[in-house]
């Protein structure tokens, strides 16, 4: 818990069941990654991608240390997923996809990797839009990188996405210019 980072809990957004699959974008230490390897049980599958190997054999360790066998972490970026395609049922995040310079690509991906009819649920850090921000701030107190929550939005729609929607506001605050909110849409089902 010493290298979680937590924005807000994608777990309030929607149930996730035994037996799905459920993938962890920006999973860092593995928190919300066995949290997830136990609600969807031994039938289930979880699976974090972090882009930071020490972050990898965190959550690896993690995942040992409570007996986990239904965990498989992965070193990658999320803007480019080493998953298949239409291979989850669903994803979540937890303060990663500020981080990333190529969000739209995030967004594209996880479209890619979710099942139809497969949910989208995190938690991320974004601008408020009732302070006056500069363009440029730290990275590590994710200033750099965040945006408005509209543009959260018009890009999932972008990518394919339906009923997106900002869900609400966290009240975590990394710099007096952002502001945790937590989102979720869905994969349609095919026509």
């Amino acid at each position: 818990m010493e290298s979680a980072a937590a924005v807000g809990n994608p777990f309030c957004l929607g149930p996730i069941a035994s037996g799905e699959k459920v993938v962890d974008l920006g999973c860092g230490a593995g928190a919300d990654l066995c949290i997830a390897a136990l609600l969807v049980g031994n039938q289930g599958r979880a699976i974090g991608i972090d882009i930071t190997p020490a972050m990898v054999a965190k959550a690896e360790k993690a995942a040992k240390d409570l007996g986990l066998t239904n965990v498989d972490v992965r070193l990658g970026d999320i803007a480019a997923l080493p998953l298949e395609n239409a291979s989850a049922d669903v994803v979540i995040s937890n303060g990663s996809i500020n981080l990333s310079s190529h969000k739209s690509c995030v967004f594209k991906e996880v479209f890619r990797v979710l099942r139809p009819g497969g949910r989208f649920q995190f938690a991320d850090m974004v601008r408020d839009g009732a302070v006056d921000a500069p363009s440029c701030g730290s990275w590590a107190d994710c200033v750099s990188g965040t945006v408005e929550p509209t543009r959260y939005l018009d890009m999932l729609r972008a990518a394919g996405f339906r009923d997106a929607e900002m869900v609400s506001f966290t009240g975590y605050r990394t710099a007096p210019t952002t502001i945790g909110a937590t989102f979720r849409a869905v994969k349609p089902p095919p026509s």
